[in-house]
């Protein structure tokens, strides 16, 4: 786009808006939360032959598409079957790592396209990337003692704890339990049993959230009960459920919260946009002509076909950014512009957003989180600035 270098320019429509939030923004909280390994699974193999491989591929094939639909029966629909047992072929990439005797696991990453087009091809929804956290303050009474879960408090991978983390992870439910810090607090352990969802919220004050679980789990003659009420967001659900085991009913919550985002998020398969996208932030971006200068930067490399902006904050701009070939071509054109300083932290920041543009529901799919510091003083390439 040709733009007139004169001091009076007027901004296109995109930075008069971000000026806009610049100027009503102190701090933006997320949204939402990118969950990164939708299109992996790791699943237990008890050897390395083709028979033992095939299964595995199965398995870890069935992982993800209930992940990425977030329905639990999707593989039951017409169609998948067949996709099942031809797993390997969704493959992006595998390894096996070597266990003790028997207890190898087999790690996967499945093709987004790829999954997406079995989801659309069998009329099952996909979810996207982008998922409501939710906060669950969960109540347990066994016997005599009554206790609440928190996030450091069991160490044992079969507690409460870790049974609901894990089933949470296994369905892609971004999940927080509440720090270790309020195990002791009586006073709050008896809202939370009684399911008094004003001091509860006002508990939560601070710790991010976009929904709210309050829980009360008994046992009673033998077998678990569960009751819940789930807030936020536009959705209220109360709901109860019993069943044999801890993790039976750790598995049923899981599920009563996953099916009820993804009937609200899902889309059909035909209408997510399978392309590779990758969610790029960077951060240090403190003004219009900044955002300006790191769009044109970014348009201009080989690989991009497009940028939109997804969020806005201080400082801290996230860009969804269609490209071609393969996540480490674009990474190394991004490399030769000294301005974008690749930050060392985790790159799969959880700062999330809507995409520009899209209707609440219609969250599209971000394989990966590139995360880079804007250094605006560093000379741009020979290049970059051309119009």
């Amino acid at each position: 786009m040709a733009v007139a270098c004169k001091k009076n320019l007027l901004y296109p429509v995109g930075i008069v808006l971000m000026a806009l939030a610049w100027s009503l923004t102190v701090s933006v909280d997320a949204q939402a939360v990118v969950v990164d390994d939708l299109y992996q699974a790791s699943v237990p193999v008890s050897g390395q032959d083709e028979a033992q491989l095939a299964e595995g591929y199965q398995a870890g094939l069935e992982r993800v598409l209930v992940r990425v639909s977030g329905d639990r029966d999707v593989v039951s629909r017409e169609g998948v079957g067949a996709h099942l047992e031809n797993a390997q072929a969704l493959l992006a990439s595998s390894q096996v790592e070597p266990g003790r005797v028997g207890d190898d696991r087999l790690r996967m990453t499945f093709s987004p396209g790829a999954v997406n087009q079995v989801l659309a091809d069998a009329g099952a929804p996909v979810w996207g990337a982008n998922r409501p956290l939710t906060l669950a303050w969960i109540a347990v009474q066994d016997g005599g003692d009554r206790g609440l879960l928190v996030e450091t408090g069991e160490s044992s991978e079969q507690g409460w704890s870790a049974l609901v983390r894990n089933h949470a992870r296994d369905r892609g439910l971004p999940l927080v339990l509440p720090p270790a810090d309020r195990a002791a607090d009586r006073t709050l352990l008896s809202d939370v049993w009684g399911q008094f969802m004003y001091q509860v919220s006002r508990a939560s004050s601070g710790i991010d959230h976009d929904l709210l679980a309050v829980v009360r789990v008994s046992r009673r003659n033998g077998s678990w009960q569960a009751n819940w009420l789930y807030k936020g967001r536009g959705i209220e659900q109360s709901r109860s459920v019993s069943a044999d085991s801890p993790e039976a009913l750790a598995g049923a919550l899981v599920d009563a919260w996953t099916e009820e985002l993804a009937s609200r998020y899902a889309v059909t398969g035909g209408a997510i946009n399978t392309g590779p996208y990758v969610r790029l932030v960077v951060e240090g971006v403190r003004s219009p002509s900044d955002y300006a200068a790191v769009k044109r930067a970014l348009s201009q490399l080989n690989p991009v076909k497009s940028v939109g902006a997804m969020s806005v904050s201080r400082e801290r701009l996230v860009f969804r950014v269609e490209h071609s070939g393969e996540v480490a071509q674009l990474r190394q054109n991004i490399s030769l512009d000294d301005r974008f300083r690749m930050l060392s932290g985790d790159p799969s920041d959880t700062a999330g957003g809507q995409q520009n543009g899209a209707g609440e529901g219609s969250f599209e799919t971000v394989a990966q989180t590139l995360v880079y510091r804007w250094q605006e003083s560093v000379i741009a390439p020979s290049g970059a600035n051309g119009q």
